[in-house]
């Protein structure tokens, strides 16, 4: 999955670069992009679940200013019992130039929203998951 962001003025702190904050809601807009393809979202709401990030481990590499363009690249990364992770990126697009500037591991689990509890990954879940882990291997480099 990728999205592109283009910053603009209302992303930047007052030292005149992206707040480290903003960065999580680079990553947050590229999982809701996932999750809108194939109806994820809507099959997520249909089963009455949630989806919840439970952990997130950031890199900040290089500072990000306005004006850059920005392609937010996410893949799946693992799917455990109760768990799955997927690895996040967001590159510089800068004169012909891509680059890394910071990345992510997110853990995330499916809340059962009548219990409260995290649910086993059943087979149906695994293969709806599954289905986007191909979609960005190439894109990405770990």
């Amino acid at each position: 999955m990728t999205t592109k962001i283009k910053v603009h003025g209302y992303h930047i702190d007052v030292f005149q670069h992206v707040n480290n904050a903003r960065y999580l809601e680079f990553y947050e807009a590229d999982r809701w992009e996932w999750m809108g393809k194939e109806n994820f979202a809507s099959w997520i709401l249909d089963n009455q679940l949630t989806m919840a990030a439970v952990n997130i481990n950031v890199n900040y590499i290089q500072g990000v200013l306005m004006g850059d363009e920005l392609t937010v690249v996410t893949r799946m990364e693992k799917i455990g019992s109760k768990s799955a992770v997927c690895y996040q990126q967001i590159i510089r697009n800068r004169e012909g130039l891509s680059e890394v500037v910071s990345d992510a591991y997110v853990t995330f689990v499916f809340i059962n929203n009548a219990t409260n509890k995290a649910i086993v990954i059943d087979d149906e879940l695994r293969e709806k998951i599954l289905s986007f882990k191909a979609v960005t291997d190439d894109f990405i480099n770990h």
